[in-house]
């Protein structure tokens, strides 16, 4: 029975990150690295310690230690710590998506990437850093700042870099 629940475990995962991945990435084989492993039956986590590594076809996650929560069978949260921990994927426009922080969470349900500490998002050429950077993977929009605490001259302050598209030589259409 146990290995027939750590299949499920591993399948609910599979299944639901793929709103975090390329489409074509759903299909691709769950591959886990890590230099320890608890599971948590009962509470439906898995513990992944010691530089923890996670693909499934171009996404890719590592970190130090890696916390996967289940809820009713499927795929809740993953939380990752590491210095920092690291995020990276292809979407469907073979943008390149990746993201560096101490704290990571990814909330299943709603698509959201959340960065904490030493925040960083680098969506195709585009940088964003902050110490706190949320990512709707779903929706494709980012929110950035320390949007907890009144203004002061003491909180980081956003950065970002926006490249602009190339301009074609041809001329316009009309």
């Amino acid at each position: 029975m146990k290995r027939l629940t750590n299949f499920m475990f591993l399948f609910a995962l599979l299944y639901s990150v793929g709103a975090l991945a390329k489409s074509s990435d759903k299909e691709a084989p769950l591959h886990i690295e890590a230099d320890q492993l608890e599971i948590r039956e009962k509470d439906s986590v898995s513990i992944y310690n010691g530089h923890v590594k996670i693909t499934k076809g171009t996404m890719k996650i590592s970190g130090d230690k890696i916390i996967i929560k289940n809820k009713d069978g499927r795929l809740h949260k993953i939380h990752i710590n590491g210095k920092p921990a690291t995020f990276y994927q292809l979407n469907d426009l073979d943008e390149v998506i990746s993201a560096e922080s101490y704290i990571m969470d990814y909330k299943a349900n709603t698509g959201l990437l959340e960065l904490k500490e030493k925040a960083l998002l680098l969506k195709n050429k585009n940088r964003f850093s902050s110490e706190h950077i949320i990512y709707n993977t779903l929706d494709d929009i980012v929110k950035a700042g320390n949007h907890n605490t009144p203004d002061s001259q003491e909180t980081p302050r956003v950065k970002i870099t926006i490249h602009s598209e190339p301009q074609s030589n041809e001329p316009a259409k009309q």
